[in-house]
């Protein structure tokens, strides 16, 4: 079981004037950094792992290729208890079959990610305290 983690949000005004929830108020989650690859390479051969840092950047890179590879060929990877990992379309409609083309209605392409059972949403609420980022706390890229 991993350790209780705290996700982070900031308040934001609805502002559009044609949204039924104008005006209110929601919250929005943030982060506060963002752990590049390297970092994250880091942090798995500092945690709990007998492999190196050099072992771990190798295995992780194959796999990502590995994993492009396949879902741009049109399969859905599952990784363990991480997610379902897929290649999904953004189109704008057309009139009629006929006229539908990949180059006038394809507007893009985006990696799905579907969580599991042991990273379901209810699973990911239970495992993580919500607050709100405070003024001062500066998001780092």
């Amino acid at each position: 079981m991993s350790k209780l983690g705290t996700l982070k949000y900031r308040l934001m005004q609805e502002k559009r004037e044609e949204s039924k929830e104008f005006g209110k108020w929601y919250a929005r989650a943030v982060q506060d950094r963002v752990v590049e690859f390297d970092d994250f390479v880091e942090h798995i051969a500092h945690h709990n792992s007998t492999f190196s840092r050099g072992t771990v950047n190798g295995v992780m890179m194959d796999a990502l290729d590995c994993l492009k590879e396949l879902v741009l060929d049109g399969k859905s990877v599952r990784l363990a208890d991480l997610g379902l990992f897929s290649v999904g379309i953004n189109t704008k409609p057309a009139s009629t079959p006929k006229t539908f083309t990949v180059d006038k209605n394809v507007a893009g392409v985006h990696l799905n990610v579907r969580n599991t059972k042991t990273w379901s949403n209810a699973e990911l609420r239970k495992l993580c305290k919500i607050s709100e980022l405070e003024k001062n706390d500066v998001v780092k890229e």
